[in-house]
């Protein structure tokens, strides 16, 4: 299968099999941006960090109201290695502000604190995913990896971000593939 890069972004990037890289193996990464000579701009989606979102608050200095103080929130992801200090907030278009950027129609990322004080607030979106900092390619670098067998391309699919379990989501987005993974070949590739 031949991607060409204006096909990648908004699309997702599954890690195959044979990705041994620690930090990217089985992971998923929704990709924001994909220009050939600027580089390539993503988020994972299915690496978790011992985090609770209240202690984000607090190391913000945002009071969350009571409810919130209470409310079980969804796991805060590791978006990837580069500036994890930074955070981004993938959310349902029920919130936005103009620093959003909407996705199919269905899925905003947003970056700043007005997002996260209005859900310690009670009013943010009604779905979101908090991410600590980004994964990031250079000019050239994805096209190679997804070429070498590393990375696997699917079609933006909002079913992907909010109602599935970060544990399954790397087979699950295999499946929007076709592909089953017990006949995956680990090697596949490496010719």
């Amino acid at each position: 299968m031949v991607v060409m890069e204006t096909q990648l972004a908004p699309g997702f990037l599954v890690a195959s099999p044979q990705l041994k890289d620690p930090f990217f193996s089985r992971t998923v990464i929704f990709l924001l941006e994909h220009e050939h000579s600027e580089g390539t701009f993503g988020i994972i989606l299915n690496k978790t960090v011992d985090i609770p979102m209240n202690d984000v608050f607090l190391e913000l200095g945002i009071s969350p109201c009571e409810e919130a103080l209470f409310k079980e929130f969804p796991p805060v992801l590791e978006g990837g290695p580069v500036t994890p200090e930074l955070g981004w907030l993938i959310h349902s278009p029920d919130w936005k502000s103009e620093k959003t950027r909407i996705f199919g129609g269905e899925v905003g990322v947003t970056a700043s604190l007005e997002i996260l004080e209005d859900i310690a607030a009670g009013k943010g979106p009604k779905q979101f995913l908090f991410c600590l900092g980004y994964s990031g390619w250079g000019p050239k670098q994805l096209m190679e990896e997804i070429q070498s067998g590393s990375w696997l391309h699917v079609p933006f699919s909002s079913d992907l971000f909010f109602d599935v379990s970060r544990e399954k989501l790397w087979e699950i987005a295999f499946s929007k593939l076709g592909i089953d993974l017990a006949y995956f070949s680990p090697s596949m590739g490496g010719a």
